[in-house]
């Protein structure tokens, strides 16, 4: 078996922008914790879209927030957040997203075995 590491996802860029039929950012987080992998989520800035209540995928494209929702089931169970703007029609219920002041993030990109960033 091999050697789990930890991971760090960060995504700065808006949902829905890609193009493609899936998310690169959410399959390789789901990926990482389907072999076995710890790992962890930040959205920053534009990132933080992923969250809200108030963003809706186009109509080609599946809700990603289902897709963050089912995050627990790959292990993945550490989702955090920071940013300049307020962000009130983030409820996630059941999953919680931790709010980390700006200073914070460096102490979390510092304790990952690998940073994966999508911007």
């Amino acid at each position: 078996m091999g050697k789990t590491s930890t991971w760090l996802f960060i995504i700065g860029s808006e949902p829905y922008t890609h193009g493609l039929p899936s998310d690169p950012a959410i399959d390789a987080i789901m990926a990482a914790g389907a072999f076995g992998q710890i790992a962890s989520v930040l959205f920053v800035d534009d990132g933080c879209k992923y969250l809200s209540q108030a963003v809706s995928p186009p109509p080609e494209q599946s809700d990603l927030r289902k897709l963050l929702r089912s995050l627990p089931l790959y292990d993945v169970d550490q989702l955090f957040m920071t940013s300049s703007a307020a962000h009130a029609d983030i409820d996630f219920g059941d999953l919680p997203v931790t709010w980390l002041e700006p200073t914070t993030v460096a102490t979390l990109v510092n304790d990952a075995s690998h940073v994966v960033t999508f911007t």
